[in-house]
């Protein structure tokens, strides 16, 4: 029997929520490794990347193979629009924790110049964003899809903070493994400042696909 439109919907919604619970728990996993520089847990991420890239596979032939014969228009052709956008976001969330991933590998070996405490933090923030973006997205809540754009502004801030004390350390130390390890600090903070972006444009997306209104945080 044939698949309906609706369960095909169904079927893609579902396949987007199971690739952005994989992403969401990449970057636990990839800042988790960085923490115990756990050279191990770090390969396990990079292996992920793999999964989360077919799954990006899978809802496009998904999109395309429902609307072989029925052209979406309206409400229909806004929600596949998004959805794309929204699949190519989440694609390059779990890029970012692949980087990471590659830099723990680089890293597992040295004493870490100074403890981590601020890009856990901002890895928290990033990590919450994703989770809430999803369930605003499943829940069709416009409101916290609005609220996790609002956060972007509080990783911006974040982002800033750990730029200003890594630039420092780079310019004020002589040691060069040091100023080297603050360098690959600096790009792990840039990677989680551009993971909430992306977060941002899925709830853009989201709100976008509810009420048709484009808006920009």
């Amino acid at each position: 029997m044939a698949e309906t439109p609706t369960q095909a919907i169904e079927r893609i919604e579902q396949d987007l929520l199971k690739m952005g619970s994989l992403v969401e728990e990449t970057i636990k996993m990839a800042i988790q490794a960085l923490r115990e520089q756990n050279g191990e847990l770090a390969l396990r991420v990079i292996e992920r990347d793999d999964l989360i890239d077919n799954l990006q596979i899978v809802i496009e032939e998904e999109l395309e193979r429902k609307n072989i014969d029925n052209l979406p228009k309206g409400f229909e052709l806004r929600r596949d629009f998004a959805t794309l956008k929204i699949t190519n976001d989440l694609e390059r969330i779990g890029d970012f924790a692949t980087n990471i991933a590659e830099l723990v590998l680089e890293l597992k070996n040295k004493k870490y110049l100074k403890p981590l405490v601020h890009i856990p933090q901002m890895s928290d923030l990033v990590i919450n964003m994703v989770s809430t973006v999803l369930k605003a997205f499943v829940e069709k809540d416009t409101d916290l899809a609005e609220a996790v754009c609002k956060k972007d502004d509080e990783a911006d801030n974040m982002y800033e903070e750990i730029c200003d004390e890594l630039i420092r350390i780079i310019g004020n130390e002589s040691d060069h493994d040091k100023a080297y390890q603050a360098a690959r600090f600096l790009l792990i903070a840039e990677w989680l400042e551009r993971a909430a972006d992306h977060t941002t444009n899925i709830g853009e997306e989201t709100i976008y696909i509810l009420t048709g209104k484009r808006v920009k945080f």
